[in-house]
């Protein structure tokens, strides 16, 4: 099997991952409260578990990725996600699923960083962004094809849908492992390798980049309020549409088939809003790229207000959809941006800056607003999630005033 080029095959993992972490979470949460029996505080531990798995190894494994091999960390990576996911869905079990929690996080800190890290180094800073937004529409499309799969699979047995997901993610490690190129990365020769000493010097050339540059901490500080106040409408809105707003019966088909509808639709959203970003945004202008995130995360935090405020269906479920396509154009655009001023060597270990922030967001912000949630309303926690987001919002409108663009561009 020959090797591919970088930039189709990111599209295709893209549209793969797409289609099996779809698989997976469409009907996840149904699977762990009726086949597996949680209750609200082992979801929330479920949740926890990764998180803090996340937070422990994401900085290590960006770095081993800046050692040894952005491919490698990869396909590790892909692995691990896969046997998290058949583990989970093979044995039923409480202490299972925090088990394949662990195994989950350490899998995607694997491939958090390195992925976008071989990406750039591989295709350019300059065709970054063009790529991750291609790989995000694909993405998307995947997910349409697994949504249907998880319903359909679910349906049958709860299970199915994590056991054939993880098997698509260990299958996407194979011909990666046979397809894959890594030409823009040099790793420190073997000879040379002090492995603590080494990780140790580019965790230190990493801060000091980061530190240097203020846009940069800015950056990686966003993802700690992105994660605070994202528990809210990921764990809260299913009990809030079926506790406050009623949702409407679907005939004689299966519950599940509700929220496979919702997510064919934000997804459909969401491949039409990348599309428009991808043509309007002028991602070689930071300027540009940071006003585009404003108004994104503008339009996000409202959409949490308007959500938590909704009396009505038709509101409650427009807003519903609206969130994960502005989510989904943000990510892409705030991981190239971030590119731009990170050198090879290091780069991994700065993107794994982000996510152990937005991992220490969610165990800090998580337990913090659920309990606003449960102690005074619904309602009132997802009013309570948008006024976190408002500091990202005057984050993005600084650093896209005028003024900035010298010292920026």
């Amino acid at each position: 099997m020959r090797r591919l080029p970088a930039y189709p095959l990111s599209i295709g993992m893209s549209a793969v991952e797409g289609i099996a972490i779809a698989t997976v979470i469409t009907t996840s949460l149904v699977y762990q409260v009726e086949t597996v029996g949680l209750n609200a505080l082992q979801l929330v531990l479920v949740g926890t578990v990764l998180e803090t798995t996340v937070f422990i190894f994401e900085i290590p494994t960006g770095v081993v990725a800046d050692i040894y091999s952005r491919r490698l960390s990869i396909l590790i990576g892909l692995t691990l996600v896969g046997v998290a996911f058949i583990l989970a869905g093979s044995i039923p079990l409480f202490a299972t699923l925090l088990a394949a929690q662990v195994v989950w996080g350490l899998g995607m800190t694997f491939g958090s960083g390195a992925r976008t890290a071989w990406l750039a180094d591989e295709v350019g800073a300059e065709r970054l962004p063009h790529a991750l937004l291609r790989g995000s529409q694909a993405g998307l499309v995947g997910g349409l094809a697994g949504v249907s799969l998880s319903v359909a699979l679910a349906s049958v047995d709860r299970s199915l849908p994590l056991i054939v997901g993880g098997c698509m993610y260990l299958a996407l490690a194979v011909f990666c492992a046979f397809t894959m190129t890594e030409q823009g990365f040099r790793p420190v020769p073997a000879h040379e390798r002090e492995t603590f000493k080494d990780m140790a010097r580019t965790l230190r050339q990493a801060l000091q980049i980061v530190r240097r540059r203020r846009v940069l901490i800015l950056i990686v500080m966003v993802p700690f309020l992105f994660g605070a106040a994202s528990e809210v409408p990921d764990r809260l809105s299913t009990p809030f549409l079926l506790q406050t707003i009623t949702l409407p019966s679907l005939g004689s088909l299966d519950p599940v088939a509700w929220f496979g509808l919702s997510s064919y639709i934000s997804m459909g959203l969401g491949f039409i809003l990348l599309e428009v970003v991808r043509r309007t945004v002028d991602t070689a202008r930071d300027r540009a790229v940071a006003r585009a995130l404003m108004v994104l995360q503008a339009l996000y935090t409202g959409s949490l207000v308007a959500f938590g405020l909704a009396t009505t269906l038709p509101l409650a479920m427009a807003m519903f959809w609206a969130r994960g396509p502005l989510r989904h154009a943000s990510d892409p655009l705030l991981s190239a941006w971030q590119n731009r001023f990170v050198p090879s060597r290091v780069r991994a270990t700065v993107l794994s800056f982000g996510g152990q922030t937005d991992a220490v967001g969610q165990m800090i912000g998580g337990p913090l607003l659920g309990a606003v949630a449960l102690g005074l309303s619904l309602r009132v926690g997802f009013l309570a999630a948008a006024a976190v987001l408002l500091p990202v919002v005057i984050v993005f409108a600084l650093l896209g005033r005028p003024q900035r663009e010298s010292s920026a561009d």
